[in-house]
């Protein structure tokens, strides 16, 4: 093969590099040479999830530049759902399965299980992948209790009080300065990337 077949592609987002300087859809100035034909059958699910995730990431980013703390906070919700979500689908089939007994986590489990996602939102997730990780039966890193119920909340109060979405994204709500705001973000970031799939 000559190495007019190869070309270079942004190392963060993927995206194939035409000319030289930062990339045109995340302005990263990081380069990876690819041979295509070393590459081609590489390329399958675990980029698409990966790239979601990058994405995701760069939007929290934009939106918290801009001062659009509620819809970033949102975006940062729904990375984090998915990453449990794919955690605990994932989970080993030989796991014990939840009992009734212990009933918000049951259904959560039960869903995971039909592959329901309609039907379990975000706090029913951190419900049940808290309930596996206190069993020693789902590692998770960093912690998922300092920002994951916060996100939650957030992400509740956007869905279910008017002008909620306003009030965070001009800071009028006192549990929620821009410093608390920022710390959330950092810790659903690195727990993202880190229990990416």
């Amino acid at each position: 093969m000559s190495t007019s077949d190869e070309y270079e592609k942004c190392r963060e987002c993927g995206e194939i590099l035409k000319t030289d300087g930062p990339c045109p859809r995340c302005q990263s100035t990081e380069r990876v040479r690819v041979k295509p034909a070393e590459c081609a059958i590489t390329a399958t699910s675990s980029l698409r999830a990966e790239g979601a995730l990058v994405i995701g990431w760069q939007e929290v980013d934009r939106l918290f530049s801009e001062k659009e703390y509620a819809a970033a906070l949102l975006v940062a919700a729904v990375n984090v759902e998915f990453i449990l979500w794919e955690k605990l689908r994932r989970l080993s089939p030989t796991s014990p399965p939840v009992k009734k007994t212990h009933f918000s986590e049951w259904r959560a489990w039960e869903a995971i299980g039909k592959d329901d996602r309609d039907s379990v939102g975000l706090g029913s997730l951190i419900q049940l992948a808290q309930f596996f990780v206190d069993r020693n039966r789902l590692a998770l890193s960093p912690p998922l209790k300092p920002f994951a119920w916060p996100l939650n909340e957030a992400r509740k109060g956007i869905a279910h009080e008017r002008g909620y979405f306003a009030k965070l994204t001009q800071l009028n709500d006192a549990d929620w300065p821009e410093t608390r705001i920022r710390r959330v973000l950092k810790d659903a970031k690195e727990f993202c990337h880190r229990n990416a799939p």
